[in-house]
């Protein structure tokens, strides 16, 4: 009998000991923004708690992390983080320090995504042509698109919308705006006439910039860009400037080349 109580004695002891210690459990993010995040867990111990800490950041090495509120305690912690990259996910994990030789389990790995990146404005944008003209809003918007003017004045300059937001690379889609408040238009989506007289925009004032042999490449000042429309029309300075503007062929030509090709402008920020 003394022997059985032992041995239920010691098989007890040894299952409270398996599960006696420090438990931390990460929780899902919540209040994300664009640029910011609560990072939430969950701690208990029959021993005390010590040091818990969120680590987090773009990949399972983490690489920041931040002491949970309130510390010490038995129940749910949270972390405010910020200085986010928008439209990012990022990986977070809670955890303390362990107790031996107790038991401690720490927060397995999460991960949230902050918010798509709202759009990014570049204001005092000009488009030069291979013959040295320069795109114009006639009468700063309302009226057509044409590509010659020698010299760039406010009628010449525009805001360029980044829809897709963050940098400007090859590939984003884009809105022109007059500094009146006027969008760039490709009539029909494309086939015609180059405007500028909406107070809207949609798909027929959207762009896609291209940098044709550098897909997904930062576009920088004095680059050489093209512009599609949404139907797939390339952006065109008749004559290579000095005349109208359209936007009606579906391929760049003279090997997408600048000044050659009549549908390759330099970006002028």
């Amino acid at each position: 009998m003394n022997k059985f109580k032992l041995l239920l004695l010691t098989a007890c002891s040894s299952t409270f000991l398996a599960h006696a210690g420090t438990q931390y459990l990460t929780q899902p993010a919540s209040n994300i923004t664009q640029t910011s995040a609560q990072l939430n867990g969950y701690s208990s111990s029959t021993i005390g708690l010590s040091g818990e800490i969120f680590d987090y950041g773009t990949t399972t090495s983490y690489g920041s992390s931040i002491f949970a509120t309130p510390p010490g305690v038995n129940g749910p912690v949270s972390a405010q983080i910020s200085n986010l990259s928008c439209g990012t996910e990022y990986h977070f994990r809670f955890r303390g320090d362990p107790k031996p030789p107790r038991t401690t389990i720490q927060g397995e790995d999460l991960t949230f995504t902050t918010l798509p990146c709202g759009p990014t404005n570049y204001a005092n944008v000009s488009f030069e042509t291979g013959g040295q003209y320069y795109f114009v809003a006639e009468g700063n918007g309302g009226s057509t698109v044409n590509a010659n003017r020698l010299a760039i004045g406010p009628w010449e300059q525009f805001t360029l919308v980044d829809i897709n937001g963050g940098d400007l690379n090859s590939g984003d889609e884009v809105h022109i705006q007059t500094t009146s408040g006027y969008y760039f238009v490709a009539e029909q989506g494309g086939g015609g006439e180059l405007n500028a007289n909406r107070t809207a925009a949609s798909i027929w004032e959207t762009f896609t910039i291209e940098l044709p042999n550098s897909p997904g490449a930062l576009i920088q000042n004095g680059d050489k860009i093209a512009l599609k429309s949404v139907n797939g029309y390339y952006v065109q300075a008749v004559g290579n400037g000095g005349s109208g503007a359209n936007a009606e062929p579906t391929v760049i030509g003279c090997n997408a080349t600048y000044p050659c090709s009549w549908e390759m402008f330099k970006i002028i920020f």
